[in-house]
């Protein structure tokens, strides 16, 4: 019977032994789980983290994206503006006047010269009937200058009297 003692003993002695080693492994085990748990809480919040500051990067882009092309329409406005400016600069500058002049100078000799020639082509007989109009420095030479015509305008509507809508009614002594 004591050897059985001893064997229970020894056993129950194991047995502690083993139950204090699982309560060890136990207690490692929770210890392992709440530190599993901490450091899955702890990504899942870097996780949040970083998609709120991809959100914000997203949104932010989206806004610069917004605003850049609100400023490529404004310059695009502004470039269109200037171009019109510009060209109303250009219609009124003397650089403008003397291009048209002289481009108004070429239709008029090429057209000058393309009526001669087909007066001639038709058979005109230049020496029955002689048109000093068909020598074209002639007929610029005989051309009303501007100024000259403008006057010619000007003095014809004084001549008018002021007949028409255009003639101002005499001021009332009270105004």
């Amino acid at each position: 019977m004591n050897a059985s003692r001893d064997q229970f003993d020894e056993a129950m002695g194991q047995h502690a032994e083993v139950l204090a080693r699982l309560e060890e492994l136990e207690t490692l085990r929770s210890r392992e789980k709440e530190a599993a748990e901490a450091q899955r809480e702890a990504l899942d919040a870097q996780l949040l983290v970083e998609r709120e500051a991809h959100e914000a990067e997203k949104a932010a882009r989206e806004m610069l994206e917004a605003e850049l092309e609100e400023v490529k329409s404004r310059a695009a406005r502004d470039a269109e503006r200037l171009k019109l400016e510009g060209k109303k600069e250009f219609l009124k500058s003397p650089e403008f006047y003397t291009l048209l002049g002289k481009k108004a100078g070429g239709f008029f000799k090429n057209d000058f010269l393309g009526c001669v020639a087909q007066w001639r082509a038709n058979g005109y007989p230049e020496e029955e009937h002689p048109a000093s109009f068909l020598n074209v420095q002639h007929a610029i030479a005989e051309m009303p200058d501007e100024e000259e015509a403008q006057e010619e305008e000007e003095d014809e509507d004084e001549e008018e009297g002021g007949v028409g809508s255009e003639a101002t009614p005499p001021s009332s002594p009270l105004s």
